[in-house]
C-alpha cells in the first residue's frame, strides 16, 4: 500500500508533457507486447524444452484428467543436437574498398574491427549465442557508445551487448529492424546503478515486466528499464527511456553529439569554470566540430584548422560590442575555424542473428519447436522402458508345504523329502519385451537429427557407412552444407555487426585509438585509428565522411581461428614443397615466420636460430664467390701467347 502511494505521488508530479510522453511511448510497448506475445510464450516452451522439462503433451483426442504429466526417463535429444552444431570460430571481418585510393583505409577499418574483437571478448558473446539462436530462432547485438571506457589516451570506447529475444520487443508487423520506426529493450539493472546510470532515484519503482526479461526472476531489488528507439521524420534516431513511472531519458536525437555549454558565453566547458567567469552550463546539441588544431591525416594531408577571415563586430570581456570616439561599432578581423559536420549513424543500434530464415517473421526457425514432437516422443518411450524393466520381476513356484527363507546370501539350504519335489521348485521370468520400444525411440531421434541435417559423422560418432576416410569426410562435407544456411545467417549477421562499429567509431571515436597487428613476418606493427582520416572534402569544398566500404566476413576466418589447424596446413606445403626446396635454409625460414606468426610454441626462438645459420650460409657463400673471383683478376692482366 505503502509503494502504490509513493507511485501515486510521483504521477502527480509529472509534467503534463512528460506525462503525455510516458503514456503515448507506454501504450506503443503494452501493443507491441501483446502482438510479441505469442514469440515470448514460444520461448518459454523452448526453453523448457532445452533444460530438460520433464512435461509431456497428452493425447490431443484423448483429453487427459490431470493437468500435466510428468516423464520419469528424459533423454535431452533438444540439448544434444544444439550443441552438436556449436560453432566457437567468429568471423573475421573484411573490408573492400570501393574507391582506389581508399585501400589504406580499408586496412585501417580491419585492423581496427580485429583489436575490438579481442578488447570485447567476442569469444564469450559469439558462446552464448550459439545457443540461443538455434533455441530461439534468433538473437541480437546492441553496439553503443560507453564514455566510460577508452585507453589512458582515449575518452570512450565501443560496447557490444547479447540481447535476448525476449528482451527486445519489436514494432507489430514488420520482420526487418531496419524497417522498423521504433523498437523497445527491457533491460534489467539494480536501483543503484540506475541512479549512478541516469542520476534519478527508483526507489518507489515497481517491477512489472519479468516476462520480458531473460533472467525472469524478480527481485525486490531489480527493476526494468525500458528503451524505445523510434525514427523521427528526417532519419534521425530517438531515444526515450523510463522505468515505471519515473523518465531516464528523453532524447529526441540521441545520435547527435551533445555538449556541455556555458550559458553566457557558449564556450565548451573546461572546467568548473568558465573563462568569462559563469558556472552555469547547459548540454546543447551540435551538428558541427570547430577544428581548433591543424589535423594530419595517415597519408601526409593536413586538414588546416582555419579557413579564412571575416570582419565582426569587437566585443569586450563581458561580451558587449565595442564603440569608437564616434559611437561606431569597432570592426576586427577574425580567423573563420574550419567547421567539420559530426557524423551520425542514424541506425538503430541492434542487429539481429537469424538461425534460419522465415518468411514474414522477425525471428527465424528454432531448432527446438523442429524436434519438439520427437523429443516429447522420446520422453514417453523413455518412461515406458524404464516402467516395463523395473516393473518386472521373477516369480518362484514351490511344492505345497515347503518353506524357503530368502536371504541375501550366495548359498542357500533347501530340504526337499524326494526329487519330485526337487522338481517342483522353478523361476519364472516376468521382464516385458522392450525391443520394439527402443527401435522406436531410436526411430524417432534419427527422424530428429535427420530434419536438423545431423549426422554420426558429424558428430563425430562411428558411421558404418562410410568404409574410408574420403567416405567419412564426404558424410560430414554432405552435413555441413545441410547447415550451410545457418553459418550464411551468422556471417551476415557478423558483417553487419561489423558495420555498424565502423560507423560509432565514425561518429564517436575522437582521440586516435591505438592498434596492434602481426604483420607478414610475424612480429607486431603498431598504428592509430584516426576517424579524421575518413574526412574528404568534395568539388564543392564540403566535407564529408567517406564511409563507402564493403565489410562483409572472410570465408577463411574458420581455419585462421583454428590455429592447430593452420600449423597442420603448413606442415602439408612444407612437404609439398610449396615453402621452397625442402631442406634449404630459406625455405625453413619462410616455414618458420609462418609458424610464429600463428603463435605456434617456441617458433620465434627457432626462427632466430634458422635465420643466424642462414646468415652465415650466405656470408660463406659471398666469401667464396670473392675468392674464386680473384685468380680470374690476375689472368686476365697477362698476356696471350702468339700463335
Amino acid at each position: 500500500m505503502k509503494l502504490r502511494k509513493v507511485q501515486h505521488f510521483m504521477k502527480k508530479i509529472l509534467k503534463p508533457e512528460e506525462a503525455a510522453k510516458i503514456d503515448k511511448a507506454r501504450r506503443q510497448y503494452e501493443t507491441a507486447k501483446s502482438a510479441y506475445s505469442g514469440e515470448l510464450s514460444k520461448m518459454t516452451e523452448n526453453e523448457a524444452l532445452y533444460n530438460g522439462s520433464r512435461e509431456v503433451k497428452g493425447n490431443p483426442n484423448k483429453p487427459s484428467k490431470s493437468a500435466k504429466k510428468l516423464s520419469i526417463n528424459v533423454r535431452n535429444i533438444a540439448y544434444e543436437l544444439i550443441e552438436s552444431q556449436t560453432d566457437s570460430s567468429i568471423p573475421m571481418p573484411k573490408v573492400t574498398p570501393i574507391h582506389e585510393e581508399d585501400a589504406k583505409r580499408a586496412k585501417i577499418i580491419e585492423d581496427m574491427l580485429q583489436n575490438e574483437i579481442r578488447l570485447l571478448h567476442f569469444n564469450v558473446l559469439n558462446d552464448k549465442q550459439e545457443r540461443t539462436v538455434p533455441i530461439q530462432g534468433g538473437s541480437f547485438f546492441q553496439v553503443e557508445w560507453d564514455n566510460k571506457k577508452g585507453f589512458h589516451c582515449n575518452i570512450g570506447g565501443l560496447s557490444v551487448s547479447d540481447r535476448h529475444p525476449r528482451t527486445v520487443i519489436p514494432q507489430p508487423g514488420i520482420s526487418e529492424v531496419e524497417d522498423m520506426d521504433y523498437i523497445f529493450v527491457v533491460i534489467p539493472m539494480t536501483r543503484d546503478a540506475v541512479k549512478r546510470r541516469y542520476g534519478v532515484d527508483v526507489k518507489g519503482a515497481s517491477e512489472t515486466e519479468s516476462e520480458t526479461r531473460e533472467n525472469t526472476e524478480t527481485t525486490e531489488d531489480v527493476v526494468s528499464v525500458i528503451k524505445q528507439y523510434y525514427k523521427n521524420e528526417d532519419g534521425t534516431i530517438g531515444l526515450f527511456t523510463w522505468c515505471d513511472d519515473f523518465i531516464l531519458e528523453d532524447m529526441k536525437d540521441y545520435q547527435a553529439r551533445r555538449l556541455e555549454v556555458c550559458k553566457k558565453c557558449g564556450r565548451v566547458k573546461n572546467g568548473d569554470v568558465c573563462e568569462c567567469g559563469s558556472k552555469s552550463f547547459e548540454t546543447k546539441t551540435d551538428d558541427y566540430e570547430e577544428l581548433t588544431e591543424d589535423i594530419k591525416q595517415y597519408d601526409g594531408n593536413v586538414i588546416p584548422s582555419v579557413s579564412g577571415t571575416e570582419m565582426q563586430f569587437a566585443l569586450d570581456e563581458e561580451g558587449n560590442g565595442i564603440l569608437d570616439d564616434n559611437g561606431t561599432p569597432v570592426m576586427e578581423e577574425v580567423s573563420v575555424r574550419t567547421k567539420i559536420p559530426y557524423y551520425k549513424p542514424n541506425c538503430f543500434p541492434f542487429v539481429l542473428r537469424r538461425n534460419v530464415s522465415r518468411s514474414g517473421k522477425l525471428l527465424g526457425f528454432s531448432d527446438v519447436q523442429v524436434v519438439a514432437d520427437q523429443q516429447d516422443a522420446v520422453k514417453k518411450l523413455g518412461s515406458k522402458i524404464q516402467e516395463k524393466i523395473l516393473g518386472g520381476g521373477s516369480l518362484i513356484t514351490l511344492p505345497r508345504g515347503l518353506n524357503i527363507t530368502l536371504t541375501d546370501e550366495e548359498y542357500r539350504i533347501v530340504r526337499v523329502n524326494n526329487p519330485a519335489e526337487l522338481s517342483q521348485i522353478q523361476t519364472l521370468n516376468l521382464q516385458a519385451d522392450v525391443s520394439g520400444d527402443l527401435r522406436l525411440l531410436e526411430q524417432n531421434y534419427d527422424w530428429a537429427r535427420s530434419s536438423l541435417g545431423i549426422t554420426d559423422s558429424f558428430q563425430g560418432k562411428y558411421d558404418s557407412s562410410a568404409r574410408s576416410g574420403t567416405a567419412k569426410q564426404y558424410a560430414i562435407n554432405q552435413a555441413a552444407g545441410r547447415l550451410e544456411s545457418k553459418r550464411v545467417m551468422k556471417n551476415t549477421a557478423f558483417a553487419k555487426l561489423y558495420e555498424m562499429m565502423f560507423k560509432f567509431m565514425l561518429a564517436y571515436a575522437d582521440q586516435p585509438v591505438p592498434l596492434s597487428n602481426k604483420n607478414t613476418k610475424g612480429t607486431f606493427s603498431f598504428s592509430h585509428f584516426n576517424r579524421y582520416d575518413f574526412l574528404k572534402q568534395d568539388a564543392a569544398g564540403e566535407w564529408y565522411w567517406d564511409d563507402e566500404f564493403i565489410i562483409e566476413t572472410d570465408p577463411t576466418s574458420t581455419i585462421m581461428m583454428n590455429r592447430e589447424a593452420m600449423w597442420q596446413q603448413a606442415d602439408y606445403k612444407l612437404q609439398s614443397g610449396a615453402f621452397g626446396q625442402q631442406g634449404d635454409l630459406q625455405t625453413l625460414l619462410l616455414y618458420w615466420e609462418f609458424m610464429e606468426k600463428n603463435d605456434y610454441p617456441n617458433a620465434a626462438e627457432i626462427k632466430r636460430s634458422v635465420e643466424s645459420r642462414y646468415q652465415e650460409q650466405q656470408q660463406q657463400m659471398i666469401m667464396q664467390q670473392q675468392m674464386m673471383a680473384q685468380p680470374q683478376e690476375g689472368g686476365g692482366n697477362s698476356e696471350m701467347p702468339v700463335m
